[in-house]
């Protein structure tokens, strides 16, 4: 009933691949290099599937380093602080009415990344659902959830806050190992695996044999998303200046 047909794989330069030209790139070196996954996520998130792709090694390196970079350093920011105070979800689900509004944006934006991407997925655009997950990814929990929320990681009492915030990253980190899962999946049941190995929660011990995300229509709060957005324009604009006027951050 649907047919998705792909387009050919070019050189940087547009040109097609030949061995006269000796612009090939082998696939298996590429592969063994560079990882399966991270060719993956190039390939699928560089151009739709049927339009043909200016294949760039350089292409695979900021995949790389931009997204996989990302998402491990920041597992890693999560595990570090989860192993010191000893987190490993045993207190109870908090809900998200009583968590803070930082906590409560985040996932607001992540159930609507869930209902985007599961979307786009329905609809045979996994171009636009992997480039989904790399704005949220970059823009939202890394650059801006997280860097925001490091203090109460590593100060104060293992207490409400504390624990919602861990809650919330947990919950971060595991959503996107599922959404990520038919793209790159490796590394993401590595992800899988190593949050499930802090707490023990998945009955799954694999991310494929696990439920892909259902989005939770009932912590999407669009005026929060509005409310923050403005905010994160406001401080781009801000650095935008300091930068033009030459002033430190």
């Amino acid at each position: 009933k649907t047919v998705v047909s792909n387009g050919l794989v070019l050189d940087k330069n547009g040109n097609k691949m030949s061995k006269r030209l000796g612009n090939v790139i082998n696939p298996f070196d590429t592969i063994e290099k560079y990882s399966a996954d991270a060719t993956r996520w190039y390939l699928i998130t560089n151009a739709s599937p049927w339009d043909s792709l200016r294949f760039d090694l350089e292409g695979i390196k900021e995949v790389q380093r931009k997204y996989f970079g990302t998402l491990y350093n920041t597992y890693q920011f999560f595990a570090l602080y989860a192993n010191v105070d000893g987190f490993s979800f045993k207190e109870g689900y908090v809900p998200v009415e009583q968590r803070p509004e930082i906590d409560r944006w985040i996932l607001s934006s992540l159930n609507t990344l869930v209902k985007d991407v599961t979307a786009y997925m329905n609809d045979y655009e996994p171009t636009q659902a992997g480039r989904a997950m790399e704005t949220f990814l970059d823009e939202q929990l890394s650059n801006w959830y997280v860097r925001l929320c490091r203090r109460r990681f590593w100060k104060g009492e293992y207490e409400h806050d504390k624990i919602c915030a861990y809650q919330t990253l947990y919950e971060c980190l595991e959503t996107l190992s599922l959404l990520m899962a038919p793209i790159s999946p490796f590394f993401a049941d590595w992800l899988y695996s190593n949050l499930n190995n802090i707490t023990n929660r998945y009955e799954a011990k694999s991310v494929h044999l696990a439920d892909y995300p259902v989005a939770n229509t009932d912590v999407i709060d669009t005026e929060l998303e509005e409310r923050m957005r403005l905010a994160q324009d406001v401080s781009s604009l801000v650095l935008s200046l300091r930068k033009k006027m030459n002033i430190k951050v």
